[in-house]
């Protein structure tokens, strides 16, 4: 079953940029891993403590690059079964990070910008586990 995408906070179309500049060989690699979320949104690593909707990471190898998994790039994204949709909220390369906290800032104030934009089913505080 396909899932419909909402569309991404401002936010990630800016980091989706930066990434698009930094590894232009790796766009259509990257855009076709983006996709394909919608075929398969469960793919990614479930982050806890979003019930009934799911935060997930993907992870994303930058072959061109010669860089895995490991060190490649990172996708957050929203998982609302119920209605069968998901959210794109933050891509980053592992490597432009210092730590995991300065995700989750990211990923928080990408949560905050679309309860401010869209009409998404979230609870007041949805995201617990990025306090």
């Amino acid at each position: 079953m396909n899932f419909e995408e909402n569309p991404p906070p401002h936010s990630f179309q800016n980091d989706l940029y930066a990434i698009f500049k930094k590894y232009p060989n790796s766009q259509k690699d990257i855009e076709t891993e983006l996709s394909n979320l919608a075929k398969k949104p469960m793919a990614g690593n479930a982050i806890p403590g979003f019930s009934p909707n799911q935060i997930r990471k993907l992870r994303i190898p930058l072959k061109k690059y010669n860089i895995g998994k490991s060190n490649g790039l990172r996708i957050i994204y929203l998982v609302d079964p119920r209605n069968n949709r998901i959210t794109k909220l933050h891509i980053y390369c592992k490597k432009q990070y210092r730590g995991e906290q300065e995700v989750k800032e990211n990923v928080r104030n990408a949560l905050k910008e679309l309860k401010g934009e869209q009409t998404l089913p979230l609870e007041r505080n949805p995201c617990p586990h990025f306090k």
